[in-house]
């Protein structure tokens, strides 16, 4: 099992991202986040690291999404992840947002929908 991490700063994506998730038939939560760099920013803390993203974060939106998705097989994950770079087109520019997956050795606490996380599993 893989869990899939997208920070989104593209919110107005949000609802064709979700699709994604419904579509291939795996769950996802959203959760309101704000970046590190912009709260730094927010309360004028003079951090020298931050100084050359001010301009890039100034004129970005001051939140974003972010999604955690747990998905059991190797095979749709790769899917879930290619078509969220097709929707993305430009995931890899400063202020897109940024995609990461770490594998899962357990889950626990899932019932059984229908969804990609049914069950409890030990890795």
């Amino acid at each position: 099992m893989y869990a899939l991490f997208l920070i989104l700063n593209e919110i107005e994506k949000l609802d064709q991202i979700h699709n994604i998730f419904y579509d291939m038939g795996v769950g996802a939560t959203t959760i309101d986040s704000v970046g590190m760099g912009k709260v730094l920013l927010e309360h004028n803390i003079n951090v020298p690291i931050f100084s050359s993203i001010r301009k890039l974060v100034d004129g970005n939106k001051p939140y974003n999404k972010t999604i955690v998705s747990v998905i059991r097989s190797e095979e749709k994950l790769r899917k879930v992840v290619d078509l969220i770079n097709e929707e993305l087109d430009h995931i890899h520019k400063p202020g897109v947002g940024f995609m990461f997956v770490l594998p899962v050795l357990e889950c626990y606490g899932s019932k059984h929908n229908g969804s990609e996380i049914n069950k409890v599993v030990k890795g």
